[in-house]
């Protein structure tokens, strides 16, 4: 698995479709729900983690079933560690719980690149 993380709006997805030749066809958006299938690139991880946390889904389990470990996927996901920490303890627990996957993630990853201004930084 390819992990590519960084902030809303820098370039994320773009950095993926260009880097590894994507179309629409290859990608699964978890804005939209749970995929059915196999995917080559799964965005919007945090909506993913969002869903597990608010519903308080174990994470060992939320791990263990996330279809991008299968196979080389590629996972896109937005940070939400870095800026103010939220006063609702429901969305404290999901940026905990983010951070947890987000982990889990790239010590299974092949490659961890961060985006930054739509400039790519390699970290594994």
């Amino acid at each position: 698995m390819k992990l590519i993380i960084g902030g809303a709006y820098q370039g994320k997805l773009t950095y993926a479709v260009k880097k590894f030749s994507l179309d629409s066809k290859d990608i699964f958006d978890f804005a939209g729900g749970y995929p059915e299938g196999q995917y080559a690139c799964y965005t919007h991880f945090e909506q993913l983690t969002r869903r597990a946390a608010l519903s308080r889904q174990p994470f060992d389990s939320f791990i263990d079933d996330f279809p991008g470990m299968a196979f080389n996927s590629i996972v896109i996901s937005r940070e939400i560690g870095c800026g103010v920490v939220p006063m609702d303890a429901d969305e404290r627990f999901w940026r905990e719980y983010h951070g947890m996957a987000l982990s889990a993630l790239a010590r299974n990853a092949e490659s961890v690149t961060r985006i930054f201004c739509g400039i790519p930084e390699v970290l594994k």
